[in-house]
This record gives C-alpha cells, structure tokens and sequence, in this order.
C-alpha cells in the first residue's frame, strides 16, 4: 500500500483489509512523507502483520509502488489504494484463484466506486461472469481480454504472482501498475473474479484534485491518459507476434473512452481536453462517425466544469446509485 496524506481514510481502508477471512499475509505500507497525520493513525493500530516505511524524499506515486513491491516477501502481491475498501473474502478469494495453477499469473476483480457510502455505488466495472471465476489467455477471446483491461485501471485488489513480474511498476501514472500485470499475461494465465472484492472512494482520488493548479485541477494529466495507455500497449507488446492484440485494443479499448472525456473536462485543464479529442481521432478515425464521441466531445467543450461537476455528481448519486443498489461487498 502506497500511501500519501491519506490520514482522514486510511484507518477504514485497513480495517477492511485487518478483518478478512484470510489472514496469513503481511501489509507493506510505505509513506511517500506526508504532510497530514498518515503515520500516526498508522502506527495507532497495533498490529505485528502491518509493517511501516518511510521515506525520506517524496518518490511520487510510481517510486513509491514501486519500493512497496521490492520491500514485499509475499509468494502473491495484493496492490491496495490507501482509501478504498475490501470485501471481507477478498484475500481469500484471490489467494483461491492462485492455487487452482501454476500457470495463473495475476489476478483481477468487478469493483464499483462509491462517494458518500461504502454501500451506495454510484458507478461499477462490469463483471465478466456473475456465476464464476473466468480464466482468460491472451490467445483466447479479445472481448474478455478488453473487458479485463477496462477493470486494471484502478489498482486496488489487483493480484500478481511474484516471481512472475519480469517489467517494473512504470512512471506513467495511470497504467504504472498495469505495466506489470500486461507483461505477465503475455506468458500467463489471469483469473477474472466473479464478485465485487471492492468499492473504490471516489471523494479522495488523486485523479480529481491536486494543490499544484489554482483551481481544482490534477497534476497527473500533464501527460495524456490515453497516450499513456497506447504507450503501454505499444511498451509491453512490441513483440511482432503480439501486435495485432496490441493494434486491436489501442483502437477498441482506448480510443473509445469517451466518458474520459467528463473527467479531464472537469478536473484537467481545457487545453488536456482538446489534445485527449484529438488523440481519440488520432487512434481511431472512425470516430467521426460515432454519436457518443461527438456527444462527449462537443458536451465537454461547451459546458464549464463548474456546472458539469455537480451535474455528473448529482447524475451518480440520484440515478446510477439506484440502477446499482443491488450490487454490495460482502463485510
């Protein structure tokens, strides 16, 4: 768990994780030098598996993953946000997933996120099947590997063999931890977990605010989130034989994130927003002819972010939360 001024959501994060049904694990926190009191809710909780490092300098978000990874020595690596929340299965479930083979090299999960209560989503990832765990190759199926990839881009309760992580947790922020999982499906297989092991804080995430701006905008889209994608695709699967794969979901996975478009509009400057259209053309020209990419794209330009934002919160609170109220973690 890497962590950074998360002292007002890291103590329920760990209980979630101190109270699962699992228990022979160890929690590798490392402190990237918080300025809030991070380390003292920390260090309040007296627990011999939680085992607390800190930095000296701030490494930033992919140093810090990074250093937690070398400082693991765990057989299994479990990544965990410092402010979201695990179903109390979650480590069981995973750690099953390992033992079916050898030959399973990472883990992945459906979450959903949440705003005010861990029990009200607001917005989910999908699951690949309701009724049981999916094992995905990338030879197999391309639509269940796109629907693998669209769950990687949170990295909480994601899982990895450790002996099998052959690539580093990359300085790109959005795909840094998604690096390592993509290199090992290229050899390995990945488990696809039926439940929802996860709800996912939205209200402190690093990709709605940062003090770097003026106004309420993050730092972390200096570079683009889709070029970051494409890089990684082009990073990881340079191999001849795996460019087809890499060519189809650069085209059917990144270029037609659409929805992207709302959050780099509302905590991103407008100059981000105009580049991340031009790179949804850039990657896929077709679409010129999509409705969705124009409604986006147009609605996004034309509406400023200080309407758009209580409009999409109010759009998740009032409408998605009910369309998902069945959907729960088990605590």
């Amino acid at each position: 768990m890497p962590v950074y001024n998360g002292g007002s959501v890291i103590n329920d994060t760990l209980k979630s994780i101190l109270m699962q049904s699992f228990t022979n694990y160890e929690i590798i926190i490392v402190d990237d030098c918080s300025k809030d009191n991070t380390v003292q809710v920390i260090k309040k909780i007296k627990d011999k598996r939680i085992k607390l490092y800190q930095n000296k300098k701030n490494l930033g978000y992919s140093g810090n993953l990074e250093k937690c990874r070398k400082k693991a020595k765990g057989d299994i690596i479990f990544l965990m946000g410092q402010d979201d929340i695990l179903a109390k299965d979650a480590l069981l479930n995973t750690y099953q997933a390992f033992a079916r083979s050898e030959k399973i090299g990472a883990v992945t999960r459906p979450y959903y996120w949440f705003d005010e209560r861990v029990d009200k989503p607001v917005r989910i990832k999908e699951q690949l099947n309701p009724k049981k765990d999916g094992i995905l190759s990338i030879e197999g199926d391309k639509q269940k590997s796109l629907l693998m990839f669209h769950t990687l881009d949170q990295l909480s309760a994601l899982a990895y063999r450790r002996k099998y992580m052959d690539v580093p947790f990359h300085p790109d922020i959005f795909p840094s931890h998604v690096y390592p999982f993509a290199s090992i499906f290229k050899k390995y297989l990945v488990v696809f977990l039926k439940d929802y092991n996860l709800a996912v804080r939205i209200g402190t995430s690093q990709a709605r605010s940062s003090p770097i701006y003026g106004r309420k905008t993050s730092y972390i889209y200096n570079k683009s989130p889709i070029q970051s994608w494409v890089d990684m695709f082009n990073n990881v699967y340079r191999e001849k034989k795996y460019h087809q794969f890499r060519d189809w979901m650069i085209k059917n996975f990144v270029a037609v994130n659409y929805v992207g478009l709302v959050q780099i509009r509302n905590y991103a400057q407008y100059r981000h927003l105009l580049r991340e259209i031009w790179l949804l053309l850039k990657y896929r020209w077709e679409n010129i002819f999509s409705f969705q990419f124009w409604f986006f794209s147009l609605g996004c330009m034309l509406m400023p972010a200080f309407l758009l934002i209580p409009l999409v919160d109010w759009y998740k609170n009032n409408f998605l939360s009910k369309k998902f109220a069945k959907i729960k973690i088990k605590r």
